[in-house]
């Protein structure tokens, strides 16, 4: 467990895994608002418009 907290302290130290977890924590961010915006039914165009189509 000594060395799994050790390993685990000197990756939060290094400033390579620092910015590689920040492009990993935007990126899984961006992917939840984009899944947010597909599932989500947020038309707010008239019935109308979809049946001429």
């Amino acid at each position: 467990m000594k060395a799994f907290t050790a390993l685990r302290r000197r990756l939060r130290e290094s400033p390579r895994w620092r910015f590689a977890a920040l492009v990993a924590g935007f990126y899984g961010l961006m992917m939840l608002l984009y899944a947010y915006f597909m599932l989500a039914n947020l038309s707010s165009a008239p019935q109308f418009v979809y049946a001429q189509f």
